[in-house]
């Protein structure tokens, strides 16, 4: 991160709280759970994370964007990488090399998943044109590898035993969780989520292995969701027991998480054992009722689905027009998952704040869910007043509450 900057985030601090300090003393708390705090650090990220991107309504201006320069200010002021004390664990990079899991383009098309009509409705004949151009690439073009980190937290490491750096199993039913982090799939990486990943690690008594998967624009979909496949598979490869995998997300890498278990399942690829999403995205195909409901609470400040610079359209097609086409692309089940099947899913835990922009992403999922045959199998919980991905507010009551539910879900699982 540049010194300007710096100086700017400071600036930003300094001001908001002075402003936000007066707001909370003179007119009390926004929500009665907030207290100076907690309504400081939210004021603050919803300032910085609003003032970083133009705000459009329309297309209007979109043939004069400069999507890279746009891009690279949102990442110069993201959060740098997260510090790991000794105290909370350590974690060891590992590389994916792409050539050495092994998958077959035609698990993707649509002749292979032709015999269940439930599973072609997944996938359509673009995406899996895309899906199998991808792997192409991967078997012709340059060598590559997905960065990962795998994270073990200081309750269950043992120094004595350096295999726990390995991704591989330690011994037969051990648990892992595959995690992808978010960031609007623009922004983010598994270093940025060290200190959340390893206290899921700590409270599931599982190691994590998190995974840098492609962003947009530069990747856009489904270069993350050929990721997350691979990375799944290679999990496997490697010898863990897909019931005793774990994959979970937050916010888009919990769609991310959502989107992989649908592609799983429509490949007859074995299923994992649990889904753990929190506050994901689950619906790209349209702006919910609680975006603007909770836009005054929540630090996030998405923008419309008409705008060239919502996330969904850089993270999709960065730079097309709004159409009918597109919000029908939009609407597949790879894309919105929220509109699949869930018969055959795993047992899946959502976790959500109340008071999110994306609460409606949360509770509709699990009326989805709630509809299949199994529905006790779908867990969703709900917390008064928080925010989008408030389990990143380690001193909140909240967060420990939700962190020791995904805990016991994983060691349930």
């Amino acid at each position: 991160m540049a010194l300007t900057d710096i100086a700017y985030l400071a600036y930003v601090a300094l001001s908001v709280s002075v402003v936000s300090t007066i707001e909370y003393f003179w007119r009390g708390p926004r929500l009665p759970r907030w207290d100076l705090k907690f309504q400081l650090r939210r004021d603050i990220m919803h300032r910085i994370i609003s003032s970083v991107v133009p705000q459009l309504t329309d297309d209007s201006s979109i043939d004069s964007l400069d999507l890279p320069k746009i891009v690279h200010d949102m990442r110069a002021k993201a959060m740098p990488a997260a510090e790991l004390k000794p105290e909370d664990g350590v974690y060891q990079v590992i590389g994916i090399p792409v050539r050495d899991v092994r998958i077959d383009p035609r698990e993707f098309t649509i002749d292979e998943m032709s015999d269940n009509p439930e599973e072609i409705a997944v996938i359509d004949a673009g995406t899996s044109d895309k899906l199998c151009a991808l792997c192409e690439a991967d078997m012709q073009g340059p060598e590559r590898t997905i960065s990962c980190e795998l994270v073990v937290a200081s309750n269950i490491f043992d120094e004595q035993h350096e295999a726990q750096l390995e991704c591989r199993p330690m011994h037969t039913g051990e648990k892992l969780i595959l995690y992808f982090h978010g960031g609007g799939y623009i922004i983010g990486s598994s270093a940025m989520y060290r200190q959340l990943i390893s206290r899921i690690s700590q409270a599931s008594c599982a190691r994590v292995l998190g995974v840098d998967y492609r962003l947009a624009p530069e990747h856009p979909f489904p270069a993350a969701l050929h990721d997350a496949y691979i990375a799944y598979m290679y999990v496997l490869q490697q010898g863990f027991d897909p019931s005793c995998v774990v994959v979970a997300g937050d916010s888009a890498g919990g769609h991310l998480a959502l989107s992989l278990t649908h592609l799983v399942q429509a490949t007859k690829t074995p299923m994992y054992g649990g889904l753990v999403l929190l506050s994901p995205v689950t619906d790209m195909a349209r702006d919910s009722g609680s975006r603007e409901r909770n836009r005054n609470f929540d630090y996030l400040a998405p923008q419309p689905l008409a705008s060239p610079l919502c996330v969904v359209r850089l993270f999709y097609a960065p730079g097309r027009r709004m159409s009918r086409d597109l919000i029908s692309e939009l609407s597949r089940p790879l894309v919105s998952p929220l509109r699949g099947q869930f018969t055959n899913f795993p047992r899946t835990l959502i976790q959500f704040g109340a008071s999110e922009v994306l609460a409606d992403d949360s509770t509709q999922l699990h009326a989805q869910m709630a509809q299949s045959k199994h529905p006790e199998s779908f867990v969703l919980e709900s917390y008064d007043d928080m925010l989008h991905v408030f389990h990143v507010f380690f001193d909140r009551p909240e967060s420990t509450q939700a962190l020791g539910s995904i805990g016991r879900f994983v060691k349930d699982v």
